[in-house]
């Protein structure tokens, strides 16, 4: 036997309804406006390693999908909203880096800062401003130069954030892989972590009314093992070499 749930649409004067579940309310909104986005960046590079970046994104008229819990009944409604603007302002540096002939790798690190408006949230105005930082980079190790055997670690760290009426909790996610080659490049083997810590997203809202809160996975744990053969004595066809002087190669 076979069972389905059709969610029931209610149409409340031009705004449609979906009652998927006892107490989740999905809203429509006829009076959406598409949203512009405007973005502007600088780039200062030094030494063809290091390069620094000042960047700027304005969203008149940003919309997003919210929750929204009504005081007089226990419901939680979703309903896409325009906002006044979303803006975001922001430093980025990245820096590429050796250690000997070991270790390599790039790093990147951006502070933001963020200005969401909104006059038409329901009852309750939005006006709230959040200053994050995100680090992010990868290293490859060579952990034996004579077995070709190389370890590489891709770290990801996000402080505390804003969207609309949503606070977000410190993000950190971690990736690894762990590759082997033989010295004639036939046979590979590959271990390969995803989200090792199983790592997720934790939302909340408690400004004014609100007492919300939403955890998202992102995404599962995941570990891999992989072997690869290649057959046959593939050539590559030459290429015109690309000049990478201006990045300090």
């Amino acid at each position: 036997m076979e069972s389905t749930i059709t969610p029931i649409v209610f149409y409340h004067g031009a705004c449609s309804i979906y009652y998927s579940s006892a107490y989740s309310e999905i809203w429509g909104n006829p009076d959406l406006k598409p949203m512009s986005q405007y973005s502007v960046n600088l780039m200062w590079q030094l030494n063809h390693k290091y390069t620094f970046t000042a960047f700027a994104m304005i969203e008149p008229d940003y919309f997003v999908q919210l929750a929204y819990q009504p005081s007089d009944r226990m419901a939680v409604i979703m309903k896409e909203t325009n906002f006044n603007y979303s803006n975001y302002y922001g430093l980025q540096a990245s820096a590429q880096f050796h250690i000997g002939s070991w270790i390599n790798g790039n790093v990147m690190t951006t502070a933001l800062y963020r200005h969401d408006k909104s006059d038409s949230f329901f009852d309750l105005p939005i006006d709230r401003t959040c200053i994050s930082g995100i680090f992010s980079g990868v290293a490859v190790v060579k952990l034996s130069q004579r077995h070709n055997i190389r370890f590489t670690l891709n770290p990801f760290f996000q402080s505390k954030a804003v969207q609309g009426v949503y606070d977000i909790d410190p993000l950190f996610l971690l990736d690894a892989t762990l590759r082997y080659t033989t010295s004639n490049g036939k046979w590979s083997l590959v271990a390969k972590g995803t989200n090792i810590l199983n790592a997720h997203i934790d939302t909340r809202s408690c400004i004014g009314n609100q007492d919300y809160a939403m955890r998202v996975w992102k995404p599962y744990t995941n570990y891999s093992l992989t072997a690869i053969y290649r057959i046959g004595n593939f050539k590559e066809k030459a290429k015109k070499e690309v000049d990478t002087s201006r990045m300090g190669h």
